[in-house]
């Protein structure tokens, strides 16, 4: 049976690494993994908009060339173990619609990236930390300034960075 696995992303290429830690962390496990990528992002409050909504259209408008490049480039690494690598968008408001998301996802554990600024792109969009470390799920913690010690929160993301980044187990 695959192992399900969240992970928090703002859609920005440097919030796959998280995924990257994640899947390198049970590369030597037995069972496959099922990954997926998870953005908190409020409905609108406009009738009009919520007839025509589409999840598939809000992630198009989310999703950038270089992260969707990305996402093909950990796919093709970790094919031996990558069962599936979804992703989806949390509306909920409440600690109890993030439990209903988790059990009706059957997530087993988590990985947040602590001490990392997100970089939303949509005026809709919030952090979902707060959720992750209430919840009685499993969560690894990934310390960003331990990856990137040196680095300012200005650099530009980069595509290289999915790769050239000092290994880090996670706590």
């Amino acid at each position: 049976m695959a192992k399900t696995i969240l992970i928090p992303t703002d859609f920005s290429v440097k919030s796959l690494i998280t995924a990257k830690i994640a899947l390198e962390a049970n590369q030597d496990e037995q069972g496959r993994v099922k990954l997926i990528l998870i953005h908190g992002i409020f409905n609108s409050t406009s009738i009009t908009e919520l007839l025509f909504y589409s999840k598939h259209k809000v992630l198009s408008q989310l999703e950038t060339p270089e992260f969707q490049a990305s996402c093909r480039i950990l796919r093709s690494k970790f094919e031996s173990i990558l069962e599936s690598m979804d992703i989806d968008l949390f509306n909920g408001t409440s600690q109890a619609a993030f439990e209903n998301y988790l059990d009706g996802n059957q997530i087993d554990e988590a990985y947040l990236p602590v001490n990392r600024t997100n970089q939303f792109k949509n005026r809709n969009s919030f952090d979902l930390s707060r959720f992750f470390l209430k919840s009685k799920l499993r969560v690894q913690k990934i310390d960003w300034n331990k990856l990137f010690p040196s680095e300012s929160s200005e650099r530009k993301d980069e595509l290289s960075s999915l790769f050239f980044i000092r290994a880090q187990s996670a706590h």
